[in-house]
C-alpha cells in the first residue's frame, strides 16, 4: 500500500474533494493558504488514483504531489479502525465495512475501508443525504449524476429505489459496484457522461462543481420528472447563478438548505431540490 502526499492551495481544496468523491482524504495540515493531505492505495490502484487525482489537479489549475510512501497495511488498516467514528447524517448513519448496525434510528451505509479515512462527510454529501428522503420513495426511477463512491445511490437504494449511477471516471464507477455489493443493494454503475443518457427518471441527484454545472444543465434538467437535487454550490455568488439557470428552465425550488463552511467565516454550502412548475 502506498501514501501519497500532496498540496494544494487552500482556495481549491473544497472543489477537489467534491472532485474526488468518494476517496479517503487525510488533512495533515491547512492553513489560509496551502492545504497538504494523503491518501491511501493499494497498489493495484495506484496508477489509476494517481493519474485521476493528476488529472483534477490539471483542470483546477493548482496542486501536486510532493511524496510518495510505503505503508505496512496492517498497521494503517487498524490505525484506520481505531479512529473511525460512525458519521451520523439522518436518516443515514455512515459505518465501516466490518461493523454491524443494530440500532434502529438511522439507516446504515456502510463504506469501504479507506474512504473516510482522517475525515468526515463533506459538506455536500450531508447536504445530498438529507434531501434524498424528500424525494426518493419504493420503486421511484433515480440517476445519480457523478457518483463517486455511490454513496448518494446507496442511500437511495436503501430507501428502495431503481438506481442508476454514473460517473466519468473508470475508478468511480469501480469504487460504485464494490460499494453497492457491500451494502446489499442493486445500483447499475457505469462509465457515461450525463449527455449520453436518454432515458427519465422520477428523480436525478447533481452533487458536482458549479463549473460543470454550467456545462451540462441544459441536460441534466432534460432527465427528470419530479425532483433535481442539487449540492455542490458554494458561496452566495454560486448559489444566485444556479437559481437564475433554474428559473430559464422554469424550475421552482421545493426546498433549500445550508451548512456553513466551517474553513472560511460568512460562507455556505447550498443544496437544492427543484421541480417543473
Amino acid at each position: 500500500m502506498k501514501k501519497l502526499i500532496f498540496s494544494i492551495p487552500a482556495s481549491l481544496f473544497d472543489i477537489f474533494v467534491i472532485e474526488f468523491n468518494g476517496y479517503g482524504i487525510e488533512i495533515l495540515s491547512r492553513d489560509k493558504s496551502e492545504v497538504n493531505f494523503a491518501i491511501y492505495v493499494q497498489d493495484e490502484e495506484y496508477e489509476g488514483i494517481k493519474e485521476a487525482i493528476n488529472e483534477i489537479f490539471e483542470e483546477l489549475g493548482g496542486g501536486n504531489l510532493i511524496l510518495e510512501e510505503e505503508v505496512k497495511e496492517e498497521n494503517w488498516e487498524e490505525k484506520w479502525k481505531e479512529n473511525f467514528k460512525p458519521i451520523s447524517a439522518p436518516p443515514f448513519i455512515i459505518i465501516p465495512e466490518w461493523e454491524v448496525y443494530e440500532g434502529k434510528d438511522y439507516i446504515p451505509i456502510k463504506l469501504k475501508i479507506g474512504m473516510a479515512f482522517g475525515t468526515g462527510l463533506h459538506p455536500t454529501t450531508q447536504i445530498a443525504l438529507s434531501l434524498i428522503p424528500e424525494c426518493v420513495k419504493e420503486g421511484k426511477k433515480v440517476l445519480d449524476v457523478g457518483t463517486g463512491s455511490g454513496i448518494l445511490a446507496i442511500a437511495s437504494a436503501k430507501l428502495g429505489a431503481d438506481v442508476y449511477a454514473i460517473d466519468v471516471q473508470e475508478e468511480a464507477v469501480k469504487e460504485c459496484s464494490e460499494n453497492a455489493w457491500e451494502n446489499e443493494v442493486s445500483i447499475k454503475c457505469e462509465k457515461k457522461s450525463v449527455q449520453q443518457v436518454e432515458d427519465k427518471f422520477d428523480t436525478v441527484i447533481a452533487n458536482l462543481q458549479m463549473d460543470i454545472f454550467r456545462e451540462h444543465f441544459d441536460k441534466i434538467v432534460q432527465l427528470f420528472k419530479d425532483c433535481l437535487i442539487i449540492t455542490g454550490i458554494y458561496g452566495e455568488k454560486e448559489r444566485d447563478e444556479i437559481i437564475n439557470m433554474a428559473h430559464k428552465h422554469r424550475l421552482r425550488i421545493k426546498k433549500e438548505i445550508s451548512k456553513k463552511d466551517i474553513n472560511k467565516e460568512g460562507e455556505n454550502w447550498y443544496g437544492f431540490i427543484f421541480e417543473h412548475q
